[in-house]
Order: C-alpha cells, then structure tokens, then sequence
C-alpha cells in the first residue's frame, strides 16, 4: 500500500473516530427552579459538573468534555440566561444565591447524590457558595480562577486587587452603556485575556457575542460576599488553577482562595490566562485529571 492509500485510510479512522465522540454526547434541556436549562452530556461513571464562567455558555468545555468523559459522566450546564437558554427579562435574577439553588435543582432532577464540580470564575463562585450551602452534594471541587474576591484581606497587595477592579468595573460600565456588543467582549477580554479575541475562532467568538445580555447581569447582580471563614468550613478535596497571564487580581483571589481552604492543592498553569481551558487546554486537563484520579 502506498502513502497516499495509508492516508486515506488514516483520515478515515480520524472521521470515524471524531463521529463516535460527537455521537456519544447527548445535548439536553431540565427544569429548575421554574426555567429550562441547556446541558451536555457525555461518558459514564462518577458525575462530573462543569459551570462556565462570564461570557460563555457550555460550550466553553468544549476541550475538556471529551477528555474528562473518558472516564467520568460529565455534564456540562449553561447557566441561567445563558445561550441556547432564554435570555433575561426585566424580572430576570442572576445572582448567586439564585444560582446555586439552580445547581441543587438540577442535581434532584437528573438524580445525583453527589458530583464532583469544576467552577470557571463567575461560575468558581457559585461552585464555591454551593459547596458552603449543600456539602453533601459535593465529592470535590475544582476551581478555575473563582470570582471570590470577598477572600482577600487588608494588605496593600489586596488593596491594589481591590483598586485594579474597580478600573474594571468603571470600563466595563461604560462598555455596557455603548451597546456595542464587540466593545463590551474587547474590553473584557483585553483585561482576563489579553491578545485572546485577536487569535479566538469564529466558533469562540459566536459564542462570546451569544452571551453578552447574560453577561451583563451577571456583572450587575448582588454577589455574597465569600469569606475566607467560608472557605475554612469546606472539607471536601479542593484543587484551585491559575493562569500566569492572568490579571495579577485574579491569581492572587485563587491563591487566597486555597489558602483559606485546609489541604486545597493550588496549580498555577505557565502562559495560560484566565481563559485556561482555551488557551491551554491541555495543561489544564492534565491539572484536573491528575487531581480527580488522587482525590
């Protein structure tokens, strides 16, 4: 056989091979808390949750699925408002609290008695605040950089997080106000990920677009403030990931976040930024898988 023939071949068993893992997964919709919510679903085994964060929906797994069905039942949800679900209203509640309660909703409907939890940023917190409120339900926890800023403390180092994200804040109010879909995505990217819209696919960019309303509130609605007391009462196996091109707030709440956290295992990934599962996917699946196989 010739090379040409053993590369039709080749490509043959890839097509097949990518057909088979498309065809495993299961997309879906479940009731909770009164809205339907879009899930993924894909392998068998333990249960393994993924919540994106700010921005995205459930696609955002889109290279950690396939990795982590290999031998964990993963499901991953789009939260509250986020695409394909329905878009808010004006009587649309995206906090937190609300949130969790969705997370705790979802699990009796699909009839978990517990899962492990991986959390990306806005959705860290809110993996964070149902660990605190539903402990049982949680076998471990994984933490992508939370948006739990309410662990740091007075230093002039917590200080300066403090300040760098009300510059944030302020940006990011005017970008909303714009009404410029592209400008509020830029201006968060330009902060969490710099240089990644510029490389992003058409399929990363649809996305983002997808979920600027849902972003919105999620930027805009009350957080509870997570201590780092709060954090000191979850036993349960902890792994926190950082990006070291991530804004220098951002690591240092992850830090923080595992040092409140008896026994968290803190993974700091090189290059990679706060859209780790994107920009270095690999790194950060080894980090998980390494972690869920000891815990």
């Amino acid at each position: 056989m010739g090379n040409i023939g053993r590369r039709i071949i080749l490509t043959i068993f890839t097509l097949v091979a990518v057909y088979l893992s498309w065809s495993d997964a299961k997309t879906g919709k479940i009731n909770a808390n009164g809205l339907s919510l879009a899930f993924e679903e894909e392998g068998a085994g333990q249960p393994l949750i993924l919540i994106h964060g700010s921005v995205s929906d459930y696609r955002e797994w889109s290279e950690q699925i396939p990795a982590f069905a290999r031998n964990y039942r993963v499901i991953a949800v789009s939260r509250r408002y986020h695409w394909p679900n329905a878009v808010p209203d004006s009587n649309a509640d995206a906090s937190v609290e609300r949130q969790t309660e969705d997370l705790a909703a979802m699990m009796r409907e699909l009839n978990l008695p517990s899962a492990n939890i991986i959390g990306h940023s806005f959705g860290g917190l809110i993996a964070l605040n149902f660990a605190l409120h539903y402990p049982k339900l949680v076998r471990s926890l994984i933490l992508a950089e939370p948006g739990a800023s309410g662990v740091l403390g007075n230093s002039p180092a917590d200080n300066s997080v403090t300040k760098e994200a009300q510059t944030v804040r302020a940006e990011m109010k005017e970008a909303f106000a714009s009404g410029d879909s592209e400008r509020i995505v830029r201006t968060y990217a330009n902060h969490v990920a710099p240089g990644e819209f510029e490389k992003a696919t058409p399929q990363l960019r649809q996305m983002l677009f997808a979920n600027v309303a849902a972003f919105q509130l999620d930027f805009t609605s009350p957080r509870p403030t997570f201590t780092c007391d709060d954090a000191r009462k979850i036993a349960i196996p902890v792994l926190v990931i950082s990006g070291d091109h991530s804004p220098k707030g951002l690591q240092q709440i992850a830090q923080a976040v595992a040092g409140c956290i008896k026994n968290a295992k803190f993974v700091r990934i090189p290059e990679a930024t706060h859209w780790m599962q994107h920009d270095h996917a690999e790194a950060f699946n080894r980090a998980v898988l390494a972690f869920l196989n000891r815990s």
